[in-house]
């Protein structure tokens, strides 16, 4: 199952919404509580103050048949020029434990590294230990940040196990 990348607007987030509840096991180890019935329509609401849209990327992930299964969000030269915070990277129940969040993570650090990126930052939900595992098994590092911790890694960084370069999509060694 190959996944495609769909950027989409803050008008058009509403079509997350059945991810959203369908990804209950997230939400109930994350915040206690299933998805509320307007989760995706508070997504633009939750960026860092003085954050215009321009510097939020959200996508949409689908399968083969154009079925939403995964959504990223992320922000740009946050907190830092350079530096970006991928805020949300979900995947719909049924595309878990195939390789598919690792196949999405080597994309978007593909885009990263052409959009200029040097850093980036994530965080991870003390509640979520599956999501720290996973963070960790690609090569994030707890990183100290004004008392809360975030994982991080620099695009010179971007290996795989066992120290192989990322590929970009062209297949050649990433820079």
């Amino acid at each position: 199952m190959d996944l495609t990348a769909d950027r989409v607007s803050d008008a058009d987030v509403d079509l997350f919404q059945p991810l959203l509840e369908c990804c209950e096991d997230f939400f109930q180890r994350c915040f206690g509580r299933p998805a509320r019935e307007d989760e995706a329509r508070r997504m633009p609401l939750e960026r860092p103050p003085g954050l215009g849209p321009e510097r939020r990327h959200l996508v949409a992930l689908r399968d083969s048949g154009r079925r939403l299964v995964g959504v990223l969000e992320g922000v740009s030269d946050f907190p830092a020029p350079g530096e970006w915070y991928l805020g949300l990277m979900l995947l719909a129940p049924e595309v878990r434990g195939k390789g598919r969040g690792e196949a999405v993570l080597r994309g978007y650090e593909d885009w990263l590294r052409r959009e200029g990126a040097r850093l980036l930052r994530l965080g991870v939900s003390e509640p979520n230990p599956d999501a720290h595992r996973f963070w960790t098994r690609v090569g994030f590092h707890d990183e100290p940040l004004r008392e809360a911790r975030v994982r991080h890694r620099r695009p010179e960084e971007l290996l795989v196990p066992g120290g192989r370069p990322v590929p970009t999509r062209s297949g050649a060694p990433g820079a």
